[in-house]
């Protein structure tokens, strides 16, 4: 009769650990190696041994089905994973040589532990096997979908002198002569992205002692929508989202501004087309974004600069060349050949219109205005657009600084384009 041992590793995983502990109480011996928890993790976990935690540390693990190991997991070491595995892999040699073993974290559920201990008692031992595995996404409800199937690696083995863990952050077990196969018997079903949930759960408990506004039928409603994804909901714009809160998640706004506005042809044939009509010696791009096409204006002239405020765009550009700046201020601005303001011009507040047309007017020799007109579609679809005229408006406006030409009709998108020269 195979044997099995299940390792649980783990620190400060109150939410989690009971629910691991009940999915694999079946199994001969149960190990939890604990990083250094500070709440009640280690309690929980002695409540399903054989004796409390004093008693434990002087009983020998044979006889103590539940037993805790211990070493203090650093944060800071990338090398800890592997190091906390191969801690609890070489408890397993020392003292369960000959067993099967199952390793979970703590944050995980077996689905059937007798299908692993059937298969375990005719599965060849000289290979490493692969649970598969489902991760549940925020709620119940939903799960990982970027593959079709996953399988955790090596997970399932049997325990022998020839088994080691890489020490990196996500180590997979390496067995000498050992190969990794996949076991579809049972199913680990992975929780750490649904912390959400214990929260719903806490309210929703409080809310039927306290709440006289609310019926236990409409709680019981709410309650379930919410740990099954069903609540009624909507797609946010990310765009819409406050910069401080995207901030304290480590992600930057203009990320999502950007990140569909890449290289395409046709910014290439357009600075070709504007690089035969005005052969500029050099050029300056305001608010040029990731430099879609300054790195084409590269390709013409030797001196072409962008300008950009955002520091996401300069960090993730396309090219060299652009320098941080605020286009309202003169300290942007360099005496130039030809000023390009493309797609820009629409993104500023009123009052700050005439300070760049000013700046324009005063560095710049000729002019090249690309801007999306009241009736374009783009004009609605960007909501940082806040200059929403016509084009008569646009030329009224420009014409107070420069002498306004429309773009030749051969140029791509010549509609929304404007020239303009000194007056």
């Amino acid at each position: 009769m195979e044997k099995l041992v299940v390792v649980i590793m783990g620190q400060d995983c109150e939410k989690f650990i009971e629910m691991c502990l009940k999915s694999v109480k079946d199994a001969d011996k149960i190990i939890y190696c604990d990083g250094g928890s500070t709440d009640n993790t280690k309690k929980i976990v002695f409540s399903y041994s054989d004796y409390g935690e004093e008693e434990s540390k002087f009983y020998n693990a044979n006889f103590d089905k539940v037993r805790v190991i211990e070493n203090k997991y650093n944060q800071e070491d990338k090398k800890m994973n592997g190091k906390q595995r191969n801690f609890y892999l070489n408890y397993l040699k020392e003292n369960y040589k000959g067993y099967w073993a199952l390793c979970l974290d703590a944050d995980e559920v077996v689905d059937d532990l007798n299908k692993v201990t059937e298969f375990i008692q005719k599965a060849p031992k000289n290979f490493l096997y692969s649970p598969k595995m489902r991760h549940f996404i925020q709620d119940l409800g939903h799960e990982d979908a970027t593959q079709p199937f996953h399988n955790v690696l090596n997970r399932l083995f049997h325990v022998d002198n020839n088994l080691e863990y890489p020490e990196v952050e996500h180590p997979v077990l390496q067995g000498k002569d050992k190969q990794s196969v996949p076991f579809n018997g049972a199913t680990i079903w992975h929780l750490a992205y649904l912390s959400g949930i214990w929260d719903i759960k806490k309210k929703y408990e409080n809310h039927l002692k306290k709440s006289e506004m609310h019926t236990k039928e409409y709680l019981d409603n709410w309650n379930k929508a919410h740990l099954f994804g069903q609540y009624p909901k909507t797609q946010i714009n990310l765009q819409d989202i406050p910069k401080i809160i995207l901030k304290e998640f480590g992600v930057d706004k203009d990320e999502f501004y950007f990140m569909n506005r890449g290289l395409e042809p046709k910014h290439s044939e357009m600075v070709k087309q504007w690089y035969d009509y005005f052969r500029p010696s050099n050029v300056l791009d305001l608010g040029c974004g990731r430099g879609c096409y300054l790195k084409y204006w590269q390709w013409f002239v030797k001196e072409s600069i962008g300008v950009e405020i955002s520091n996401w765009a300069r960090h993730n550009a396309f090219t060299l060349g652009i320098v941080k700046g605020n286009i309202c201020n003169k300290t942007s601005y360099v005496k130039t050949d030809l000023i390009t303001a493309i797609d820009v011009l629409e993104h500023l507040n009123y009052e700050d219109l005439d300070k760049v047309l000013s700046n324009i007017f005063k560095y710049g020799s000729r002019f090249l205005f690309s801007i999306p007109f009241l009736g374009d579609p783009n004009l609605e679809a960007d909501s940082t657009h806040i200059i929403k005229e016509t084009k008569e408006w646009w030329i009224n406006k420009l014409s107070k600084y420069f002498i306004i030409k429309e773009a030749p009709k051969e140029w791509l998108f010549h509609e929304q384009i404007l020239i303009g020269e000194k007056k």
